[in-house]
């Protein structure tokens, strides 16, 4: 065997306590012959070096794939006989745990993989069973997590829910830290009682230190915090989930014109044009804007909603004030009801009921769940490449592991 290919090939390795004496390469795999370097040991009992041997046999370890191809060590699995306490015992290897077929460095490899695919794609690329996959995915993903635990402070809380699985049924409920942009906890279920004894488990120092809650309007969540959470906490109405009712307002006032339209061509020019209505009017391009345009001249009433949502929208992006957004949003509600038209009188009606924590958004430093929309959209990744949930624990130490860091 060639010396000087094998001393590259130790290079390429990059395992010092390997010295290599051969290797065979095959179409789809690359068996690699070693001997261990250091002719001792270090007794696990007391801690002594010996050199004294007891046996062994060789072992076939797998290593990372080069080149699309499997790579295996063979080596040997010594057995020492401490010369202190008189213990035999088997040889630890720090680039392999006690144990496993594996080096580290492809467990690690293993485990990242799984963040891309699902762990039975993960088994059936590397040839090995899923239950081997599992098992590596779930020691690493808990020596992930735990050093992260809870953070010490939070500032602002999040809390939404996503299902396990499709068709929006078994939800579980996500707590997020929005200023570092981390889930802190995935509870079972998202019940008032499940949200509020979490909140009132937290240790004191994170208690202390949680200034808003941003939440959508679910009576279950706002009545979580005022349970769990000090009354000094401030709830704060996520502004896009507010302005998602008013575009839902805005969809049924369209489809209410529509079926009041007079004639056949009039309900035809208000047909399909609920995208270009519920988009933000600086986003339109010159093509949506004539048509917008056109619709106003066919439909003033919708012409005067539209306008009346671009207006709502504005509050928002202009005001920093908590007084000026209250006396803006009363002179909103008044033209709003003028209209007459129902949908928009109920948006109204729902307003009025979560003002006081809407208004909070302007007083809190304009706290959005922006955050948690963008884990969420990250869960959901996790969630098709699982091709979901039945397990919660699962599901639970997926997503601490791929959104708590």
């Amino acid at each position: 065997m060639n010396v000087m290919a094998l001393r590259e090939l130790e290079d390429i390795l990059d395992i010092p306590e390997l010295r290599l004496t051969g290797y065979e390469k095959q179409s789809d795999r690359v068996d690699i012959h070693a001997e261990l370097r250091p002719n001792s040991a270090v007794c696990p009992d007391c801690g002594t070096r010996s050199v004294r041997g007891h046996g062994g046999k060789r072992i076939d370890v797998r290593d990372l794939p080069c080149f699309g191809r499997q790579v295996h060590v063979t080596l040997p699995r010594r057995r020492f006989k401490c010369r202190r306490c008189g213990k035999p015992f088997t040889e630890r290897l720090p680039f392999v745990e006690f144990g496993t077929k594996f080096t580290t460095r492809y467990e690690r490899y293993v485990f990242d993989q799984c963040h891309e695919r699902s762990q039975s794609a993960v088994a059936k690329q590397e040839a090995i069973s899923d239950t081997v996959v599992r098992n590596i995915y779930e020691f690493y993903a808990a020596a992930h997590v735990k050093p992260l635990g809870r953070p010490k402070t939070v500032r602002v809380l999040g809390i939404d829910e996503i299902s396990t699985r499709k068709g929006h049924r078994h939800f579980v409920c996500v707590i997020t830290d929005i200023d570092r942009k981390r889930v802190i906890e995935v509870l079972k279920d998202r019940l008032k009682d499940t949200v509020s004894s979490y909140f009132s488990g937290l240790p004191r120092s994170i208690r202390a230190s949680i200034k808003y809650v941003s939440i959508d309007m679910w009576d279950g969540y706002s009545e979580a915090v005022k349970e769990g959470l000090p009354k000094r906490v401030k709830i704060v109405i996520d502004r896009f989930h507010v302005m998602k009712q008013l575009n839902d307002a805005l969809t049924k006032c369209r489809r209410e014109l529509q079926r009041a339209a007079p004639t056949k061509e009039a309900k035809e020019e208000l047909k399909g044009m609920r995208w270009i209505l519920v988009t933000n009017e600086s986003n339109l391009d010159d093509e949506q804007k004539t048509r917008l345009k056109e619709l106003y001249k066919a439909c003033p009433k919708l012409r005067t909603c539209h306008q009346l949502k671009e207006e709502f929208r504005r509050i928002f992006d202009e005001e920093t004030s908590r007084r000026n957004a209250a006396r803006r949003l009363k002179n909103w509600k008044e033209r709003v009801r003028k209209t007459k038209l129902e949908s928009m009188g109920k948006f109204v009606d729902t307003l009025e009921n979560w003002e006081e924590w809407i208004l909070n958004y302007f007083s809190s430093g304009k706290v959005t769940n922006g955050t948690v929309e963008g884990l969420n959209n990250k869960i959901k990744v996790i969630k098709r490449r699982g091709y979901g949930y039945r397990n919660n624990g699962n599901f639970r130490q997926r997503i601490l592991t791929e959104c708590a860091g």
